[in-house]
């Protein structure tokens, strides 16, 4: 009899560990952006992230949907409602996308850093 509640508590015991498992949730990786020590051009690098590949702007055209991100009315929208400057990472041109709230595109993990490099180097109009 104690052979046998010994080898039940063992097997319940073994059955327990088994089941324990731990997902390990790696942070997204965002690449550095070498743009050779030239700031990243919105005209250039970061207007096209919104036009390119029906992404942005299959929605976010003139008589559709607001911000308009079309390449001649983007920067005008973007800036300053949709950029925080003193902490570029909480700017909802970032963070939107790819939300709960919009989850029809987001952004790759290099058109994210090119966006964010953009935004810490000013936002500017180049």
């Amino acid at each position: 009899m104690k052979k046998r509640s010994m080898f039940f508590c063992f097997l319940v015991f073994a059955l327990f560990m088994s089941g324990c498992t731990y997902d390990f949730i790696l942070p997204d990786y965002v690449p550095p952006v070498d743009n050779g020590g030239n700031p990243v051009s919105f005209a250039t690098q970061v207007a096209p992230i919104f036009s390119t590949a029906d992404k942005c702007t299959q929605c976010h055209k003139p008589g559709g949907q607001m911000p308009d991100l079309t390449p001649t009315n983007a920067y005008t929208q973007i800036v300053p409602s949709l950029v925080n400057l003193p902490t570029p990472e909480t700017s909802t041109i970032l963070t939107f996308p790819g939300s709960s709230k919009h989850s029809w595109k987001g952004y790759t993990s290099s058109e994210y850093a090119m966006i964010l490099q953009w935004i810490k180097e000013g936002a500017k109009n180049n």
